[in-house]
């Protein structure tokens, strides 16, 4: 299943290929009268305003809807694309300066109303002579105005975005990854609202387009332009697969500011502080029924990592014994490398600002062992006792090498400080 995938489209020349105003407004003959009106009103209240020539010809609700339903037909591929993210569970949504009653009409023909959750667009009402009347989404009788520069008056999809994500809880505000769909310059603030997870597919040679080319330095998002409904359908099916595999369990706590990316597994008892990064892949926690893991803040656990999973002492009992795995701040965890929890009560610690290098260096940390600050293990080592403060371990069967010294001038150490016999009793090391 896709859920957790949020795809939100524009409407005209996005979902349909046309301009559904413009259409109403040459199939009902009114060019003229909109072309003459077309530089003295804002579009929206030029629309209403096209509302009421109809009303005053004659013209009815169900002369409108006929002609709507006598609009280009949306692309097959469109369509399928809309009821496969439907059906595998995705949330689409239509965020359109057209109109309410446009585009309802028009998704009724063609049997895809019931596919989208929200649809923010200008509203429309009938008044009491039975007269359509189309109203700003922003700054009309119901809502407050906007001041966002980059939208017309009527609405500003940007706030929509906001509004979108607010409405989520919190873990689901991390766990969800939007795919924007659209082609004009109204377009352009909702991507600015767009996380590096997200995704924005603009219609290529568009206003759109040509303004994230023209700003990409502004773009978060993967951007993944689309010229043909067949193209789209391709694009977006890729998306999404590409995050189907994103599971989190519902005992999982997330803090804020965490990133999680594609086929991200995470499971059991677990907890994310602040900020944490898992990559492509990264596995972490386990559903076994005693202990957690912690993983506190500012971590990054790379690509198919594997973090808090049982550990591979025999002498473990599911059922019986409580595990626990807890790893401190700014920590970053490289590609593949395997941490388990602890095979018993005692809790299993990593402190603060380690890197633990690519699949762990191939170097394997027995149970009870202790490593000490600013310590380093050369790659392919076995660590089967303690490894002193500030000393380099190396070896099949790790011997100590001597003083890291590196690490040790990284951190701010003197030469001075490097040879004293008391290394311990230096302020900057007392602390640690």
């Amino acid at each position: 299943m896709a859920e957790g995938i949020v795809i939100v489209f524009d409407f005209d020349r996005t979902l349909i290929d046309g301009d559904s105003d413009n259409w109403v407004v040459t199939e009902m003959g009114l060019t003229e009268i909109f072309h003459q009106l077309r530089f003295t009103l804002p579009w929206n209240r030029l629309m209403d305003r096209m509302m009421t020539e109809l009303h005053s010809q004659g013209r009815s609700i169900q002369d409108i809807e006929a002609c709507l339903q006598r609009i280009m037909p949306i692309d097959s591929h469109i369509v399928d694309a809309i009821k496969s993210a439907k059906s595998l569970g995705c949330d689409l949504k239509i965020v359109s300066d057209a109109n309410q009653f446009f585009i309802e009409k028009i998704l009724e023909q063609h049997d895809l109303l019931d596919c989208f959750s929200d649809i923010y667009t200008n509203p429309t009402s009938v008044d009491e002579n039975g007269k359509l009347r189309i109203s700003p989404y922003h700054g009309g009788a119901a809502s407050t105005p906007h001041s966002c520069n980059l939208c017309p008056p009527n609405l500003c999809k940007g706030l929509v975005m906001d509004h979108i994500r607010a409405s989520s809880s919190r873990k689901d505000q991390v766990l969800t990854r939007f795919i924007y769909l659209g082609d004009g310059g109204g377009d352009f603030c909702p991507t600015l609202k767009l996380r590096e997870c997200d995704c924005v597919m603009p219609r290529t040679n568009y206003p759109l387009w040509k303004r994230i080319s023209d700003k990409s330095s502004l773009i978060k998002a993967d951007v993944k332009e689309w010229s043909s409904a067949e193209e789209l359908q391709r694009i977006l099916m890729q998306l999404f697969t590409s995050c189907e595999y994103l599971l989190v369990g519902s005992s999982v706590k997330l803090g804020n500011g965490c990133k999680l990316y594609p086929s991200n597994h995470i499971f059991g008892n677990t907890e994310l502080g602040e900020s944490c990064v898992l990559m492509t892949g990264a596995v972490v926690g386990d559903e076994l029924p005693g202990g957690y893991t912690v993983i506190v803040g500012n971590n990054i656990i790379g690509h198919h990592a594997v973090v808090g999973i049982k550990c591979q002492d025999l002498k473990y009992k599911v059922y019986v014994d409580e595990c626990f795995l807890c790893i401190g701040n700014n920590n970053e965890i490289r590609e593949f490398c395997s941490i388990h929890t602890s095979s018993t009560s005692a809790d299993k610690t990593i402190g603060d600002n380690n890197l633990i290098m690519g699949s762990s260096g191939a170097t394997v940390i027995h149970k009870f062992c202790h490593i000490g600050s600013f310590a380093f293990i050369g790659g392919g080592s076995v660590i089967h006792s303690l490894v002193l403060l500030y000393t380099g371990f190396t070896g099949e069967r790790a011997e100590l090498r001597g003083l890291n010294l590196e690490e040790l001038r990284r951190n701010g150490f003197t030469t001075s400080e490097e040879h004293n016999q008391e290394l311990c009793s230096v302020p900057a090391v007392g602390a640690m």
